[in-house]
């Protein structure tokens, strides 16, 4: 009963000094931070299937030659909200014969050797997972929801998961350029893999798994070294604020997705596109994969838009790009559908709304500059864009628990927006478009702008023009310029 002021004289009343000391001792306690444990001796990076991993996470997620202003880490192949990047990557490869798990720390370049043997294997088993043969690799991606959430509030978590698509998919990108076709899997049981990778422990989901097939190009830069980390009790204490774990907790029941069929793999294009337009150059989607390296180490956002009218053709051969098969686990049908609003072009003719889902084309009022701003969540730098292209869903495919089997979920609706965005963003490169994605923006307005149905829910918006980075990109600052923080 220390302290209890009902009973005064059970305790003696603490002086005035001691009781700030106290208050200080407390708050001394709180700020103070644990000794880090010993770093275990760094080993090269010696399996192939690592190897091979390393080298494909530089190139479609790590990554960038884009030439920018805002600094080296932001000089990544795939953009983020907020450039916070809420997601890691592990590790399932063959090392000297034995399955290891390595958990990968993209910042210092470390791989951690978490556990091998008998644990991996009954973990790839219980997710109907395996490692590719021969030198291939398994690549794990978690999120990490608080990176986002503690700047965007629980709208983060849709971030989260719209990011790790961007980086997600572009991986299948990379490889296939690369002549080796990968395959993505969303839908599979993930509670062994992630006692495995002490993901929920370290309040991580896991996101998605991607099978990549052993091929000889690409290494890793030589920055990267492999420690071991199958010893937990030598780690000593990790540090993690109780703000991400209160976070965490906050985000019970949304991370238990709706129950989804497995599927086999196939080819194909993560949304119905129909514009009755004949691609450039003769090749279909994204066009030629072996110019795809280029395309995803030259890609970057636009900081501002000029207002001036872009070439519909060129907008129209970014769009295309949206046709390009990827191979998952996805149904084959889905209820994403995308619409594209083309304002200000240099054939003002075509300047109109198209549901890109069936190629219908609808006539009407058009969005103004001012109404693009609003809807933007007030971005000024982004009213002057020439077309906007708006993925969304029925607000019933949104229901989570419950649903029908076979319905997608949250996680899988926001990665066919994150990976139909990277392919915008490629294919605005190759077409010589300015681009940007944006996550914070107006939904009954857009849905007003755009002649949406009531019931349409607006997931994801990207808007192309005539790129102006004279400026700064203001969602890179702490304040969510996105959503209208002041």
């Amino acid at each position: 009963m220390q302290g209890n002021l009902t009973t005064p004289r059970a305790v003696p009343a603490a002086s005035p000094g001691r009781e700030s000391e106290g208050r200080a001792a407390d708050l001394w306690a709180r700020v103070a931070l644990p000794a880090a444990a010993p770093e275990p001796p760094a080993e090269p990076v010696a399996a192939p299937g690592l190897r091979l991993a390393l080298s494909l996470l530089e190139e479609g997620a790590l990554t960038s030659r884009a030439n920018r202003s805002c600094g080296s880490y932001a000089a990544r192949a795939v953009p983020s909200a907020g450039a916070v990047y809420p997601y890691e990557f592990a590790v399932l490869v063959m090392e000297n014969g034995v399955p290891t798990a390595f958990r990968v720390d993209a910042d210092r370049r470390i791989c951690a050797r978490l556990a091998a043997g008998t644990r991996v294997t009954t973990a790839l088993d219980a997710s109907m997972l395996a490692i590719p043969e021969n030198g291939g690799a398994l690549v794990i991606t978690l999120t990490r929801p608080w990176l986002s959430m503690r700047k965007y509030g629980d709208r983060g978590y849709l971030y989260t998961q719209i990011d790790a698509g961007h980086a997600a998919g572009n991986l299948l990108l990379a490889a296939a350029g690369r002549g080796a076709a990968g395959a993505l899997r969303l839908r599979f049981p993930r509670e062994t893999l992630s006692e495995l990778l002490e993901a929920g422990e370290n309040c991580r989901e896991i996101y998605s798994a991607t099978l990549i097939p052993a091929n000889p190009a690409g290494e890793p830069s030589t920055r990267w070294t492999v420690h071991d980390d199958t010893d937990r009790e030598r780690r000593g204490p990790t540090w993690r604020s109780w703000l991400e774990s209160t976070c965490w907790d906050s985000l019970a029941g949304w991370t238990e997705h709706s129950a989804s069929a497995a599927l086999r793999t196939v080819a194909a294009p993560l949304a119905r596109i129909r514009t009755g337009r004949r691609p450039a150059g003769g090749h279909s989607g994204l066009g030629d994969p072996s110019e795809w390296p280029e395309l995803i180490g030259t890609r970057a956002s636009s900081k501002a838009f000029t207002g001036e009218p872009v070439s519909a053709s060129a907008v129209w051969q970014a769009v295309s790009a949206l046709s390009t098969p990827l191979q998952t686990d996805l149904p084959d049908a889905s209820p994403l559908s995308a619409t594209l609003v083309l304002r200000s072009t240099t054939e003002p003719e075509q300047n109109a709304v198209y549901r890109l889902h069936t190629g219908e084309r609808q006539p009407g009022p058009l969005p103004s500059t001012e109404e693009v701003a609003r809807a933007c969540m007030q971005q000024r730098a982004l009213a002057g864009a020439a077309a906007i292209l708006l993925l969304h869903v029925p607000r019933t495919s949104l229901a989570g628990a419950g649903s029908a089997a076979g319905t997608e979920n949250l996680r899988e609706l926001a990665f066919r927006c994150g990976a139909l965005g990277q392919l915008l963003y490629l294919g605005a490169n190759r077409a010589t478009v300015g681009v940007t994605a944006i996550g914070g923006f107006d939904v009954p307005l857009w849905r007003t702008l755009a002649g949406l149905p009531e019931d349409e829910e607006i997931l994801y918006a990207l808007l192309l023009g005539r790129p102006d980075d004279s400026g700064i990109k203001f969602d890179r600052l702490a304040t969510a310029h996105a959503q209208n923080e002041r």
